[in-house]
């Protein structure tokens, strides 16, 4: 079968590979859809370690089963599907609390050396298998990973009813907090980003006020929308010094603050502003599976659309040129989906 094969920074290739076969519990899935996440980029350009080589990247996905392995009763062929990334024991102290996502044993798909979702086919357990209703497309289903990412952020948040909310950051990420954060009926919603085709987006998907930090200063516009107190929370969706510190300045006294973004391994925060002013600061890592399943129910249900964010469908042999105009300048470009 065809893959996308990571060799090394830089060094992305689509080539022959080994076929996959169904294991005991197993099921074999044919692609339909697979996002290129942020961190699959870094991945390509060999600035995280978290992608050892060669392997296959690819975590956002969805497609349809075409076979079933040994003592696998609740799946068929044909099944339409969209799996949760990460394989977890079951057994551990963590697991056992229902925090799948930080299992002491998992292997996450298309992380390290664990083989991904960017190839025709992948074998995965059918523990993983959460099934697409007919109304949700592939390419929405290859969303639902994303927007778990974003749901379990919203969630860590608290009540959001009647609050002024900043997000900075109006990438994927940050435009998916701002769909869950307008279902929580805030006050006023603010959204940062350099792009202003990103900001054009925030604003067309609910953003109250889009602020390009280049241009204006985010803490000034929120405290005179927000009678000179600040935002309630702020949704940190980059993971860098500049849109860390934008954040934390934004915040009331006694304000919260998300952090979702996972790019720099360090930042520069001002401490004494956090202990003198009473501000909390949660990180937030992925989702559970049981928000996994949370986030396919709402997918299925219509309260989420995520189509405003797609803003590239393109072959999976098209791949290794999509990585490196990404990974140089990507543009108006938010989410790109390859496809079978």
């Amino acid at each position: 079968m065809k893959a996308l094969v990571y060799h090394g920074p830089e060094d992305l290739r689509w080539e022959d590979i080994d076929d996959v076969r169904p294991g005991k519990d197993e099921v074999l899935i044919k692609i339909k859809a697979v996002g290129i996440c942020g961190s699959d980029v870094h991945g390509f350009l060999g600035i995280t370690g978290r992608r050892i080589p060669p392997m296959v990247m690819g975590h956002e996905f969805s497609g349809v089963i075409q076979e079933v392995g040994e003592g696998v009763a609740t799946l068929r062929v044909g099944d339409r599907v969209a799996p949760y990334p990460v394989i977890f024991c079951g057994e551990c102290e963590f697991c056992k609390q229902g925090k799948t996502h930080i299992c002491l044993n998992k292997r996450s798909l298309g992380v390290l050396d664990c083989n991904g979702a960017m190839a025709e086919y992948i074998c995965v357990p059918a523990k993983l298998i959460f099934k697409l209703a007919d109304n949700v497309s592939y390419n929405a289903g290859s969303m639902i990973e994303p927007m778990a990412v974003a749901y379990r952020g919203v969630n860590t948040a608290g009540e959001l009813n009647g609050k002024n909310v900043l997000i900075v950051g109006a990438g994927t990420i940050g435009l998916l907090v701002l769909v869950i954060v307008k279902m929580r009926n805030p006050a006023k919603v603010f959204v940062s980003d350099l792009s202003d085709s990103r900001l054009s987006v925030a604003k067309a998907m609910g953003a109250d006020f889009v602020i390009n930090p280049s241009k204006d200063n985010i803490s000034d516009i929120i405290k005179a929308e927000t009678g000179g107190l600040g935002a309630d929370f702020a949704f940190e969706a980059v993971g860098a010094t500049s849109t860390v510190q934008q954040a934390m300045a934004s915040l009331k006294i006694g304000g919260t603050a998300v952090w979702i973004g996972n790019s720099a391994r360090m930042v520069n925060i001002n401490m004494q502003e956090i202990v003198t002013r009473e501000l909390k600061v949660f990180g937030t890592f992925i989702y559970t599976f049981q928000e996994f399943g949370e986030v396919v129910d709402l997918l299925s249900s219509g309260k989420l659309n995520v189509e405003p964010m797609i803003s590239l469908t393109a072959p999976m042999e098209k791949g290794v040129e999509l990585f490196k105009q990404l990974a140089k300048d990507p543009g108006p470009l938010i989410k790109v989906i390859l496809t079978d």
